[in-house]
């Protein structure tokens, strides 16, 4: 009897034992060898709508560690409009009433928004973030190049969108299987006839004239060009990345005109509202009712449904002023609710712009 009850005592712990196993890899499922768990974090998070704040609130708001320790604040965003992308946060650290500060630039996967206490916590201590990269405000274009943003976001291991491995993200040296290099005319504005499309994955080189549409994406290159990509509609909505384009002070974007595509003007813009989480540029928020009659009303647009023109001091956007005025707009003190996901999803669709966030109707 006592052999028995060994016995059955000896089964029942290691079924406890395998039963504690699989709930462990339930709980704590494996990861692919070549990604890190925070790559795959960030994969799933950016296809939810997190929150929405302006932009305006964002930059100067108290960035903390999870010690809560004070480590900076936010100096402002680093952004690419046509990609609808948080590119780099970048935060004042050190100094004394803005003398003598240090600009250091984050990802913002890093960055958690905690919307109640009206602050950013970013898990790292003071050491880590005082032996990071800095960043010069008067080297915009050198320390916003996709090499030095890759290695930004490396430090922090996080993997930039703009980049791509074997799980869909982006690979800069892969560039894309088609691209098209678009040459400038001596006015700074682009030459699109004879530009060449070419099939890197094949090595074929397409000659042809290109239609200069709304569905591109603009790449600068390290001596100063511009590469652009086409994406159909189709593409560009499936797709959670796209290439790194022209990067941006949101502070600067304040006050920005916005045209049309027959150069008639409909507004400037007022605010974005932002997913620092996600990195996404959730809306462009545009003061447009004093030019489409409807006084102080704002338009919500989604950010990739707008383009820069050839000088990138104006954004346009392909919409006559009737087709504004019957799109999503709002009053200037009754701002909707930009965290939920289906009153923006509404937004996008208005622009025929599939959202990049799940939403109840697209369920």
């Amino acid at each position: 009897m006592k052999r028995k009850l060994q016995i059955i005592t000896s089964v029942s712990a290691a079924s406890l034992l395998v039963f504690s196993a699989l709930a462990q890899e339930t709980l704590n499922p494996k990861t692919d060898e070549t990604a890190s768990p925070r790559q795959h974090l960030t994969q799933a998070r950016s296809e939810r709508l997190n929150g929405a704040a302006k932009a305006t609130g964002i930059i100067g708001m108290t960035v903390k560690n999870y010690q809560n320790e004070r480590l900076g604040l936010v100096e402002d965003l680093a952004v690419d409009v046509e990609s609808g992308r948080i590119v780099q946060v970048i935060l004042s650290t050190g100094g004394f009433l803005g003398m003598g500060n240090t600009l250091t630039a984050v990802p913002p996967g890093a960055l958690r928004h905690d919307a109640a206490d009206k602050v950013l916590h970013l898990n790292a201590s003071k050491a880590k973030l005082a032996a990071a990269l800095k960043f010069d405000t008067s080297k915009w274009d050198k320390d916003t190049q996709s090499n030095r943003v890759t290695e930004v976001y490396g430090y922090y291991g996080e993997q930039p969108y703009f980049v791509a491995d074997n799980d869909g993200y982006r690979n800069p040296s892969l560039e894309g299987t088609v691209a098209s290099t678009l040459p400038r005319n001596m006015d700074g504005s682009i030459n699109t006839e004879g530009a060449r499309t070419l099939d890197k994955a094949n090595n074929v080189e397409i000659a042809g004239n290109l239609e200069a549409t709304n569905n591109w994406i603009s790449t600068r290159n390290p001596d100063g060009t511009w590469t652009r990509e086409y994406y159909s509609n189709e593409r560009r909505a499936n797709n959670a990345w796209s290439r790194l384009g022209y990067v941006q002070k949101a502070s600067k974007l304040m006050g920005t005109p916005v045209k049309n595509l027959q150069d008639q003007k409909l507004g400037k813009v007022e605010n974005l509202m932002v997913d620092v989480s996600a990195g996404r540029i959730v809306a462009v928020i545009i003061s447009s009712g004093g030019y489409i009659g409807l006084g102080d009303e704002l338009s919500a647009v989604p950010p990739t449904a707008l383009r820069f023109n050839a000088q990138h001091d104006t954004l346009q956007l392909d919409a006559s002023r009737e087709m504004l005025a019957s799109s999503p707009h709002f009053k200037a003190r009754q701002w909707p609710d930009f965290s939920q996901p289906d009153y923006v999803g509404g937004v996008y669709r208005a622009y025929k712009v599939e959202p990049w966030f799940t939403t109840t109707s697209s369920n």
